[in-house]
């Protein structure tokens, strides 16, 4: 993976400061995103940091979760982007772009802190800003038509359920104490293409 443009536009309208990031990511060899992918699930580092009842809690969550995308979708992966792969590529992607262009530091995949194995119901992946704001993000893949719309519409009805505010009880602990889990931002990361 690498970023091959980054560009940001200022959108203030109404004195509310609101900044577009562009990031364009080219991935050359799907097959070695896959892999680099399943070393970064496996890595559960990220357990230790947490007390006891917390690193229990989503140690059970975490594994079931990263059985399934390791053996299930992460190892079938050949040259194609199917679906199923293409939103967890997004996901990962965009969290090491953020890493990369914009000093981001990553949360744990939303798919491996949700109960649930597969499918997550929120949001797809979360950082932290250097600004120390919470980052909510949602991919989106296609490999035939444009998903803008439907990732727009999905964050929209997100943020009406409040699924932001759902989902800080988790983040609290994978971000610094001084996170600001009031003010946050979302961030929409979206594929069109097939790679």
């Amino acid at each position: 993976m690498n970023l091959s443009d980054k560009k940001t536009y200022d959108m203030t309208p109404f004195d509310i400061l609101l900044k577009v990031h562009s990031i364009l990511i080219n991935i050359d060899n799907v097959r070695e995103r896959a892999e680099e992918m399943i070393t970064a699930i496996q890595d559960v580092c990220w357990l230790n940091e947490l007390n006891p009842i917390a690193k229990h809690s989503y140690e059970a969550r975490a594994q079931r979760t990263i059985d399934k995308l390791v053996n299930d979708i992460l190892k079938k992966v050949e040259d194609d982007v199917t679906e199923e792969f293409g939103e967890f590529m997004i996901s990962a992607s965009a969290q090491d772009a953020l890493v990369e262009a914009f000093d981001h530091v990553k949360v744990p995949l939303a798919e491996l802190l949700k109960e649930k194995i597969s499918g997550n119901p929120g949001f797809d992946f979360h950082t932290e800003t250097s600004e120390s704001l919470i980052a909510f993000g949602e991919a989106k893949y296609s490999g035939s038509n444009n998903p803008y719309r439907n990732a727009l519409e999905q964050i929209k009805e997100f943020i009406d359920l409040k699924k932001h505010n759902a989902e800080v009880v988790d983040l609290q602990h994978f971000v610094t104490p001084d996170a600001d889990i009031i003010k946050f931002k979302v961030e929409v990361h979206i594929s069109r293409h097939s790679l």
